[in-house]
């Protein structure tokens, strides 16, 4: 046998046994390398925000904000003609291993925060609000991976005491009269849904409040159901004061089994223990509607092209991807993905080596819909304007 024939087959038995690892002992490779090393507990937290300085918000008016960047060819839109204003939640950007929960002056997290979420994702709102998007004490990464374990709830309980206390900053902000929406990713997601049942359902705000964008953490019918009395599902484009949500999921792709069970660990007024087994939450971020009607490809307004960091401020937003994207509520009793179709264009197709695990499109739950947000952002901002003109 000749010695490069024996490289290549030793190259591939190499990458084979990688892919099997990953496969099957993944989430126990990423714990080890992941997890502190240390009890909750055991070390001081890192000091809490104080959300009356700027400094501890990674989007704030007026403050060279991240979250005002835009993509070659949209208009911006001067915050002073802006109606409203968004609250936004950012997804899970700490990994690091020497703290349970993120110092919010920590740099290498910061930049993660700014330029791979809020100019990314919260930026889709800057074209019907001023927007504001705190830095809090979010929860190491790890911290999913015992989800019923102490550590969980203490570490949740630090970062939503931080944003609870962010809310309180920002309604007092924007003072008594000016609507709002709320917006989140992931993470930001799981702390909004404990803010609505405490903040804002059941009080004066809903009659300010446009629409919640609570989008990638799984959300069922049980929270619209059973935990919230006066926020309803939005089910028509225009609709306010309701809730949205989806997760997106490659359409050519089956789920995992670890991705597609009945597991709910929201917030229920008592606990992170959910409402139970119900069919998850899914509007169509094309068509803004629940049903299970495919959008076509035309009706799709732009993504934005967005990859794997790392994430600094002289990388701008990529151009938008309009037409390419088609959408659909699966619908089913329990799983109810949202299925974003294959043939896209392929720049925002995931990208070599990533694609061969590329199922949960987690990632770009935002990305692919940019414009179509930031369009519906402003509708409904606009309808909530023509409802309360005596206002």
């Amino acid at each position: 046998m000749s010695r490069r024939k024996k490289l290549w087959i030793w190259t591939g038995a190499v990458l084979l046994s990688t892919v099997t690892a990953l496969a099957f002992f993944g989430t126990s490779i990423y714990t080890y390398f992941l997890q502190p090393g240390h009890d909750f507990g055991d070390r001081p937290l890192p000091l809490a925000p104080d959300y009356t300085d700027a400094r501890f918000w990674a989007a704030w008016p007026g403050n060279a904000s991240p979250a005002e960047r835009l993509p070659p060819g949209v208009t911006a839109i001067p915050e002073s003609e802006r109606g409203a204003d968004v609250f936004f939640l950012h997804p899970t950007t700490f990994g690091g291993t020497a703290s349970w929960v993120a110092p919010v002056d920590d740099a290498q997290v910061n930049a993660g925060t700014d330029y791979g979420s809020i100019s990314t994702q919260a930026s889709a709102f800057n074209g019907c609000c001023r927007i504001y998007a705190p830095r809090f004490r979010q929860a190491n990464i790890l911290t999913y991976s015992d989800r019923q374990d102490s550590t969980f709830t203490q570490v949740m309980d630090v970062a939503y005491g931080d944003i609870a206390e962010a809310f309180k900053h920002f309604i007092a902000t924007i003072g008594p009269d000016r609507p709002f929406l709320l917006a989140s990713h992931s993470q930001g997601t799981f702390h909004l849904v404990r803010l609505l049942q405490q903040e804002v359902d059941g009080t004066p705000l809903v009659e300010r409040l446009v629409a919640v964008y609570a989008i990638g953490h799984s959300l069922t019918r049980g929270l619209v159901d059973n935990g919230l009395s006066d926020i309803p599902l939005c089910e028509a484009p225009k609709q306010q004061a309701c809730l949205i949500s989806w997760d997106a999921h490659e359409a050519d792709r089956n789920p995992s089994g670890l991705g597609n069970g009945e597991g709910d660990i929201t917030w229920n007024g008592q606990g992170y223990t959910g409402f139970g087994a119900h069919q998850k939450l899914c509007v169509n971020p094309i068509t803004w509607r629940t049903d299970a009607i495919k959008s076509a490809a035309d009706e799709h307004l732009g993504a934005i092209n967005w990859q794997p960091g790392p994430y600094t401020a002289d990388v701008p937003l990529d151009g938008l991807y309009a037409g390419t994207v088609t959408a659909q509520c699966e619908l089913g009793p329990i799983s109810n993905w949202l299925w974003v179709n294959g043939d896209r264009d392929p720049i925002l197709r995931t990208s070599f080596p990533w694609s061969l695990f590329g199922r949960n499109l987690h990632g770009v739950d935002y990305s692919l819909f940019w414009a179509d947000i930031r369009e519906n952002a402003m509708q409904r901002t606009d309808a909530w304007f023509a409802a309360n003109r005596s206002l």
